[in-house]
């Protein structure tokens, strides 16, 4: 893929639209290429259809208890914890995973705030408190900006100023849109010169981190696909406000942070050298709302591409004759990021305009994330002892009794039935 410099505005989206163009006819067609073709739903998760709200309810309301410091916990309140009750101990620098354990109790929160309104009162209220919490934020407070936010981490200020985006959508709460934005201008925008394309850097301060400065100044899509859809959103706000003036410098970072993916992004819509679900599903989200802000179909067939990519047997294993989401590994930071995409993959099922584009995709993601929340529900969780019972990184296999929880594994499945009843109601 061509590595595109920063160009005004008009010039890269030009650039940018030709070469989706010219790729994606002969890539991103469901029967192009091995590996590809488009699923038909003749599975067990259709003959043997589930009560989708009923095991989201369960996964959703135990993930919250297990992993939610309503209570202190060996000194932590308010935030997520990486393991059942926090029974290591061991959550002091737990940060970046905050973002998605949220992500999927705001998922929660709006799938029922209108049926559960005391139980959404209460999730709204851990929202607040986890706010206050500056969401575990270990920073020294020279990285943090005036929210509180910021990070020597570039990627894991961006994650949580989207889930402070995220929240803000979600409850009408201006402190979050508040935060978000003031992260973004004080801890994110201020490293786009750091690097010679207008890409954001990876780590602020390498010796902080006990980095070196060749590993601290990479530009990774684990960096960028968040902050091209925070910049895609405050642009959506900018331009609803009248403000002309931000809405065209939030879309040009948009634009900056989106140049980086297609730098890194192989002919079959694979991202970097080890591709990972959650930068294939940030992928997605971007282009999806740069082409909403734009118009130009360019972006939106390069998210095509990363989530069909994410579908297929380059990011898969096989599993009873169908593709599952590999295991990305065990580590407490790898095993959440299979919720990453299906909270994005939901919002593309969700996007009917996608059609006029690409009339298959969201009908082929439907049926991805249907297969995973059925493989988690009969075969990734021990129902007969569900309160020793915890979700793996597989979606068909328990974690082994006794051996406790883990925070990102289990938002994970708890992200995958949000998102399956998300789209429950569409008729594709």
């Amino acid at each position: 893929m061509k590595r595109f410099n920063i160009l005004s505005l008009l010039t890269l989206s030009l650039v940018l639209v030709t070469s989706c163009d010219d790729d994606y006819m002969a890539i991103t067609n469901p029967d192009a290429g091995k590996g590809r073709k488009a699923d038909v739903e003749t599975r067990e998760y259709i003959l043997h259809p589930l009560d989708w709200v009923s095991a989201a309810d369960s996964i959703s309301a135990a993930f919250v208890e297990r992993f939610y410091c309503s209570t202190e916990r060996r000194g932590e309140i308010d935030v997520f914890s990486y393991t059942s009750y926090n029974n290591r101990g061991d959550n002091g620098s737990c940060y970046w995973q905050q973002a998605h354990a949220m992500a999927a109790m705001v998922d929660w929160y709006l799938r029922i705030k209108e049926s559960n309104p005391n139980q959404a009162a209460v999730l709204k209220d851990y929202m607040s408190r986890w706010f206050a919490q500056k969401g575990n934020n270990y920073a020294a407070s020279r990285f943090r900006g005036s929210a509180g936010f910021g990070n020597n981490y570039t990627d894991d200020t961006a994650w949580n100023a989207l889930a402070l985006l995220q929240m803000y959508e979600a409850t009408g709460d201006h402190r979050y849109f508040e935060a978000a934005e003031s992260t973004w201008k004080e801890c994110i925008r201020t490293r786009f010169p750091l690097n010679e394309y207008g890409w954001l850097i990876w780590i602020l301060d390498a010796a902080e981190a006990g980095k070196s400065q060749k590993e601290a100044d990479q530009t990774l899509e684990c960096t960028n696909g968040p902050s091209s859809i925070i910049a895609s959103m405050l642009a959506r706000f900018a331009k609803d406000a009248g403000d002309e003036d931000a809405y065209r410098e939030y879309l040009q970072e948009a634009y900056r942070c989106f140049d980086q993916n297609l730098s890194v992004m192989s002919p079959l819509g694979t991202l970097g050298n080890v591709p990972l679900s959650y930068t294939q599903g940030t992928c997605m989200e971007a282009g999806r709302l740069i082409w909403h802000l734009t118009g130009e179909t360019g972006y939106l067939k390069k998210a095509i591409m990363a989530a069909r990519a994410q579908m297929s047997e380059e990011m898969c294993e096989v599993y009873n004759g169908e593709f599952l989401m590999r295991n990305e590994g065990a580590d407490y930071n790898n095993a959440i990021f299979h919720a990453v995409f299906y909270h994005w993959a939901s919002r593309m099922v969700l996007d009917r305009d996608i059609d006029a584009v690409d009339s298959t995709i969201r009908k082929e993601l439907q049926i991805f994330i249907k297969r995973h929340c059925w493989y988690y529900w009969t075969r990734g969780v021990d129902k007969k002892n569900w309160n020793d019972s915890y979700f793996s990184t597989w979606s068909y296999r328990p974690r082994a009794l006794g051996s406790g929880g883990e925070l990102g594994a289990y938002a994970s499945a708890a992200q995958a039935m949000e998102a399956m009843c998300l789209i429950n109601g569409e008729k594709l």
